[in-house]
């Protein structure tokens, strides 16, 4: 039955020419200016380091990486990170990096 749920709520959105994220169960990253990363949707933040920090987004694992990272807020929805990115790569859930 999730199925069928799900498939509503793509037909919604396509019907409603809304984004994907607003009615599905997908995350939404945001890149500022390289400096800052906004990610919404998130199931947990696994890894965090000054170069590197790995985000559960369901599907798939958000990795990244750059120098100088700093959680400025950390929900159980989302995270918001500050410092130099020099590159955002996702990885399948069980794949170790």
């Amino acid at each position: 039955m999730p199925s069928m749920k799900r498939r509503w709520k793509q037909l919604a959105t396509e019907w409603l020419s809304l984004p994907p994220d607003a009615l599905q169960d997908v995350s939404r990253v945001t890149c500022l200016n390289g400096n800052e990363v906004i990610v919404e949707n998130i199931e947990s933040l696994l890894r965090v380091s000054d170069t590197q920090v790995d985000i559960d987004v369901g599907h798939a694992v958000l990795h990244v990486h750059g120098e100088s990272f700093v959680v400025t807020l950390a929900s159980t929805t989302e995270v918001h990170l500050r410092g130099s990115v020099s590159s955002l790569s996702y990885s399948s859930r069980g794949a170790s990096k």
